[in-house]
């Protein structure tokens, strides 16, 4: 049902039915993945995700949000003649990879997003994970050989997002990290915002992606345990991008964060559907 159909008493039926949630959230940290995929920074329109994002900062919850941008590298890569690879849904990045991961996770979409927010009315502060040593990295080894510059967070130090929210500014962070030596790497998002989430402790992590949850059997599971899905990766059934997204859920999870949200960002008032109402969007994954 569309806003614009509501009776003035069905408008207010839906506030009332939020107002626990509020009271419940209110001063929690909410860690929020945008999607590189969700994100379409060209289309001169705001994305409704952003607006929701406000909106939960507004009745008093503390958004941070990680955000990816994987559509805008492989374009740029595309124009330079240098095509993406993957593996596991982890984009394999040589030197040109991550130069093009850093001028558009660090500078195009990052920016974007932030004058987006800042336009509406809500103060924000764009950073990477090299700032501040927020994420320090080290070299991801994977299986499959080789990946480049493809970094893994070693540690988090959020007093930098700490200072930001008790300024009443929303945290936007590329998933960018260096090591002590000051080689920098391109982390992938879901990871970062799941180690972030563990760090702060946060009451929630989100990831908002183009997919509407964990599937089996061609039906989205609504709510799973950290050891089903560990089954789910062992047996196949979980595969390809979807892998670092439940990895980071696990990680979050072990990391003190209470609870883990996969959502489809496309979907209208995702966000707010599974913050403030009983209807289930999505999976939610628990710690048990």
């Amino acid at each position: 049902m569309m806003t614009e159909t509501l009776s003035p008493a069905e408008k207010a039926h839906v506030l009332l039915e939020a107002l626990p949630y509020i009271q419940r959230f209110a001063g929690k940290i909410v860690v929020i993945k945008y999607g590189g995929s969700a994100i379409e920074p060209d289309s001169g329109a705001i994305d409704p995700v952003i607006l929701d994002i406000i909106w939960l900062k507004q009745v008093g919850l503390l958004p941070v949000v990680v955000h990816g941008g994987g559509k805008a590298i492989t374009r740029l890569l595309d124009r330079l003649g240098h095509p993406a690879q993957f593996v596991d849904g982890l984009r394999v990045t040589d030197q040109t990879t991550l130069e093009a991961v850093e001028m558009v996770l660090g500078g195009q979409v990052n920016q974007q997003l932030v004058a987006a927010f800042n336009a509406n009315g809500c103060k924000a502060a764009g950073l990477t994970g090299v700032d501040g040593g927020l994420l320090a990295a080290r070299k991801k080894e994977h299986p499959s050989g080789d990946l480049g510059q493809v970094g893994e967070v070693q540690a988090v130090n959020t007093d930098l997002v700490h200072a930001l929210l008790q300024n009443d500014f929303l945290p936007v962070i590329a998933p960018l990290g260096c090591d002590e030596s000051g080689a920098r790497y391109n982390i992938n998002a879901d990871s970062a915002a799941g180690a972030l989430a563990a760090a702060l402790g946060a009451e929630k992590l989100i990831l908002l992606t183009d997919v509407p949850g964990i599937m089996k059997d061609g039906q989205v599971l609504n709510e799973v345990t950290s050891s089903e899905v560990q089954e789910l990766i062992a047996d196949g059934t979980i595969a390809g991008g979807m892998v670092p997204k439940v990895g980071a859920c696990l990680e979050a999870l072990r990391g003190g964060a209470q609870l883990v949200h996969i959502l489809n960002g496309k979907e209208q008032n995702a966000l707010l559907l599974e913050i403030f109402t009983q209807r289930g969007i999505g999976t939610l994954v628990r710690g048990v």
